[in-house]
């Protein structure tokens, strides 16, 4: 008896490749197709992508499009404005559409953020667990016990629970540049909120809490004291290191070689802060590796667009931090 060759996913394949190439045009059509013919997966990646898209951050394609057409390529038929095809997953019983949309919802708690990992969407998971946090329900992060391997998979948990174990000593420029690189930012954005409360005798030093600041996309301070040169060092390191930022080092290193450090806080600043870079993460792991989407022209370009359209007007002269950024965000504007 022949055996029937195994079912291949070339198209949904194409699909993805020409969109983290950046090309809307003939990426989204095609999974459009395979969404409305029943491909789950091209479901679960249109809905994700309709989604998790920064404002202001679409492609020329997209921007060209009436709201009609937008909505008939990005989402399934019903009503006036369609069904997310997320919403479509969750009705037929699929746990992680379900799971991503319990993550957008204001009381989604570390249940979900199970949830999210148990499928393996680290970056939802994580990104959501930050969320949780900066909402100030820190007791739903503190609460878990200390062996719970929850706690194992959030990198900026990891950071805090370095620095309260090894508190900085001496040079804390130094001593900041030698920590993990992955977590650092939130890690850090986590202890200027909870060491003074929990920990006074612990908080952070006046260099590390402008640093902190500046994560925040506020780098006014940092600027004014002049420890602006020590800060771009280490952020220099980190860029190198930090896995959460390869989107920002990819995107440095091809706008403003030499300024790794400095191109890296502007960006930061920009867009208001590190903890928002995690907006513009993998839209579907089990499809998209993170890796993959950090340093694909779709992550880059992506992140260029969304610059430009928050545009230089919302840098004031103390946010100055690199001309080079400001310059192409000027073009990114002007191009869109």
């Amino acid at each position: 008896m022949a055996v029937a060759p195994p079912v291949t996913a070339a198209p949904l394949d194409d699909a993805i490749s020409l969109w983290l190439d950046d090309n809307d045009a003939d990426a989204l059509p095609m999974l459009s197709e395979l969404a409305s013919s029943g491909d789950a997966d091209a479901q679960l990646l249109l809905g994700q992508i309709e989604a998790t898209l920064p404002p202001g951050a679409g492609s020329e394609f997209m921007t060209g499009l009436s709201r009609r057409e937008r909505i008939d390529l990005l989402r399934s038929p019903g009503g006036l404005s369609g069904k997310s095809w997320l919403r479509v997953r969750a009705d037929e019983g699929d746990t992680l559409a379900a799971a991503l949309l319990a993550s957008r919802l204001p009381d989604a708690d570390m249940d979900v953020v199970r949830a999210l990992l148990d499928a393996g969407e680290r970056e939802a998971a994580e990104k959501l667990a930050w969320e949780i946090f900066d909402r100030g329900r820190w007791n739903d992060i503190f609460a878990l016990a200390p062996d719970d391997p929850l706690l194992e998979q959030l990198d900026f948990v990891l950071w805090m629970r370095a620095y309260f174990a090894s508190p900085p000593m001496g040079d804390h420029w130094k001593w900041l540049d030698t920590t993990p690189a992955t977590g650092r930012s939130g890690g850090m954005m986590m202890i200027s909120l909870v060491a003074p409360v929990l920990a006074p005798h612990l908080r952070p030093s006046e260099q590390m809490r402008e640093y902190s600041i500046a994560q925040r996309g506020f780098p006014a301070e940092l600027v004014a004291s002049g420890n602006l040169p020590r800060a771009a060092a280490v952020m220099g390191g980190q860029l190198v290191g930090d896995a959460n930022l390869a989107t920002v080092e990819a995107y440095c290193e091809q706008i403003c070689p030499g300024e790794g450090g400095l191109c890296a806080m502007q960006v930061i600043t920009q867009v208001g802060g590190a903890d928002n870079i995690k907006a513009a993460d993998s839209p579907l792991e089990r499809l998209i590796a993170q890796d993959r989407f950090m340093t694909s022209a779709r992550a880059v370009g992506q992140l260029r667009r969304w610059m430009g359209t928050i545009g230089e007007n919302s840098l004031g002269n103390h946010d100055l931090i690199s001309q080079c950024v400001r310059d192409d965000i000027r073009e990114a504007s002007a191009g869109r």
